[in-house]
């Protein structure tokens, strides 16, 4: 407003609200809003000089421009709002024929005058830093989705005589924090300004990072049905009169429990590598877990059978899967994190 009144663009105001409306939590979206807010602007000047000149300035004129400016913003597909093009036209249609033209160039003054201290402030006094959020928020992102993955293990592997608890404020925190991390990469994508110098190695930035995030997202999707097995489970127990698990399903529970030690520990050097570009080893796909599983539900069935233990068999097979996808994905992810030829990193080198 200060830069309006010096140079004796009126009204100053306007060019306040430009500022503001071109105020973006990127410099990207700056430039973007910036240009649309351009077009817009002269949509709405150009509109309202040719219907002021034709038409005049009534009330019906403005109505009439007000729908016209409307429906081509949708037509062109412009992101920013078209309020401002349709105060641009009024504006214009407000004042005297004779003074169409002057107020048409103040008003382009005043709104130019707003784009550019918007950018200014957006580029060189204030440029949005997304690189360590991102970083802090991705390492959260993680650590909450599997504490969010073993805590659904523990609840199916301790629930016996009481209704489970269903976590529903932990499940919102980890689906809004990996929500948060997607869109502050896509931030980062827009800036081009991932902390490596060439193209690949933005890329391979890039990559790794979405990777792990599609990776939370799905190890958190997966607790989500884990905790959807144990309403049913509980009531089929207490259906049942609520009886002591057996020796035998026992020992399955504990294999199914130990299972998280290894998903904490691949994802833990998941983080390193990319999040902080440790040089971490990555970790073979072993069988012997799967096998000493096995071997369990075969014993357990020898002994116990029925329609009430065959649905226990489905929940174990069903809770085993996730364990077994959540650990081999992992693993997988750490391996193409290490390759010598694609070093993926977000850190600060």
């Amino acid at each position: 407003m200060f830069i309006c009144k010096l140079f004796n663009f009126e009204p100053a105001f306007f060019g306040a609200v430009s500022a503001v409306i071109n105020m973006q939590p990127s410099i990207f979206l700056t430039i973007k809003t910036a240009k649309d807010q351009i077009l817009v602007h002269i949509l709405g000047v150009a509109t309202g000089l040719a219907f002021g000149y034709l038409f005049g300035s009534s009330p019906l004129v403005m109505g009439i421009i007000t729908i016209l400016l409307i429906s081509l913003h949708i037509k062109f597909e412009f992101k920013s709002n078209i309020t401002m093009g349709i105060i641009a036209a009024l504006f214009i249609l407000s004042s005297s024929e004779e003074q169409f033209l002057p107020h048409a160039l103040d008003r382009t003054s005043v709104i130019f005058t707003g784009l550019l201290v918007a950018m200014i402030i957006n580029i060189v006094l204030w440029p949005p830093r997304f690189k360590k959020q991102f970083q802090e928020k991705l390492q959260e992102s993680n650590q909450q989705a599997v504490s969010y993955f073993c805590q659904a293990i523990q609840d199916y592997v301790q629930l016996e005589n009481q209704a489970p608890p269903l976590r529903h404020k932990q499940k919102k925190l980890v689906h809004n924090l990996n929500k948060e991390a997607r869109s502050l990469l896509q931030f980062i994508k827009n800036e081009g300004d991932l902390l490596t110098a060439t193209a690949s190695q933005n890329n391979n930035n890039f990559i790794a990072a979405e990777k792990l995030i599609d990776y939370n997202q799905s190890l958190i999707g997966k607790a989500d049905r884990i905790y959807e097995l144990l309403p049913d489970r509980f009531e089929r127990r207490y259906q049942a009169g609520l009886p002591a698990i057996s020796p035998e399903f026992r020992d399955i529970l504990q294999i199914l429990s130990s299972g998280c030690t290894t998903i904490t520990r691949v994802n833990s050097k998941l983080r390193s590598a990319i999040i902080e570009g440790a040089d971490v080893q990555p970790e073979e796909i072993r069988e012997e877990y799967w096998d000493n599983l096995m071997q369990s539900i075969e014993t357990w069935q020898l002994i116990h059978s029925g329609r009430y233990n065959l649905h226990a068999l489905l929940d174990a097979a069903v809770t085993a899967n996730e364990i077994k996808w959540a650990s081999r994905q992992a693993k997988k992810l750490l391996y193409e994190c290490t390759l010598v030829d694609n070093e993926p990193t977000i850190s600060d080198e």
